[in-house]
């Protein structure tokens, strides 16, 4: 009678349950440590912050430059209407402390053909992925 080995390596290549679990140790340090990266690089707040109730929007990277405002308290603001962002400059970085979800569109009409996106109660956008032209804030 020969004496031969059933035992067939898993898919990741670990020959006992003690190698599978050294493979999924490493795989879990390695998890660790790029979201503990991706923290590390979080955007710090802005040095001159966006007061509650407003969308405040910069002209520079990183919350830099001129900061424009708008205000959902203010008495002409209609709430799930599409605001054109009228300030001289570009909106390259953004702050969402409106207290609802809002829509900020690269076109000035809030066309969905161009870029657009919508952002949390709370949502800080240091670099935005296109130029912010208006926005939408929604009720619900």
């Amino acid at each position: 009678m020969s004496s031969f080995s059933t035992t067939a390596p898993n898919r990741l290549g670990a020959r006992s349950p003690w190698g599978l679990r050294a493979v999924l140790a490493a795989l879990l340090a390695v998890a660790a440590v790029l979201l503990g990266a991706n923290h590390a690089h979080a955007a710090a707040p802005p040095e001159n912050p966006c007061p509650d109730g407003n969308f405040c929007v910069w002209t520079e990277q990183n919350h830099a430059g001129e900061r424009h405002d708008v205000s959902i308290h203010n008495s002409t603001f209609e709430m799930e209407r599409c605001v054109a962002l009228e300030h001289p400059g570009e909106a390259l970085s953004f702050v969402n402390n409106t207290g609802h979800q809002v829509t900020a569109y690269q076109d000035p009409h809030c066309d969905t053909e161009a870029d657009f996106a919508t952002y949390p109660p709370g949502a800080q956008a240091p670099q935005s992925t296109f130029v912010v032209r208006a926005i939408k804030v929604w009720s619900h």
